[in-house]
């Protein structure tokens, strides 16, 4: 395992190794948010995907199949479907659906959903 990994110790207890490059504030909200309930407010570019990128990495044992655990990863624009989806492929082993308005998707039925989200475990 390479230093920049995330590991999981024998007793399934989260433990997050940082990114190298994680400015000190970004590690300090990665903390918290493997705590607690977390919300992050940073302006443009300050690396918040970068702090859910290392906290999905920190998670994703129970997102890994089979599981009943999901994570969601919501933007604001269509433009960020993308962007930010192809980060998370990138940076995580984690299989990443990317849904928005004009698939339909608030038309889509339970069975719908779970057809097209089961084989995901994270979705933006």
């Amino acid at each position: 395992m390479e230093p920049t990994d995330v590991a999981v110790s024998v007793n399934q207890q989260l433990s997050a190794d940082p990114l190298p490059f994680a400015r000190s504030y970004q590690l300090e909200a990665l903390e918290t948010a493997l705590k607690q309930n977390t919300i992050v407010y940073l302006e443009t570019r300050s690396g918040k995907t970068l702090i859910a990128i290392m906290l999905l990495r920190s998670y994703a044992y129970l997102l890994r199949k089979p599981s009943p655990y999901i994570a969601v990863f919501l933007v604001p624009t269509v433009v960020l479907v993308t962007q930010q989806g192809d980060s998370l492929m990138m940076h995580t082993d984690l299989k990443v659906g990317k849904y928005w308005g004009e698939m339909g998707v608030d038309y889509w039925d339970a069975a719908t959903c779970n057809n097209k989200w089961t084989p995901m475990r994270y979705w933006l």
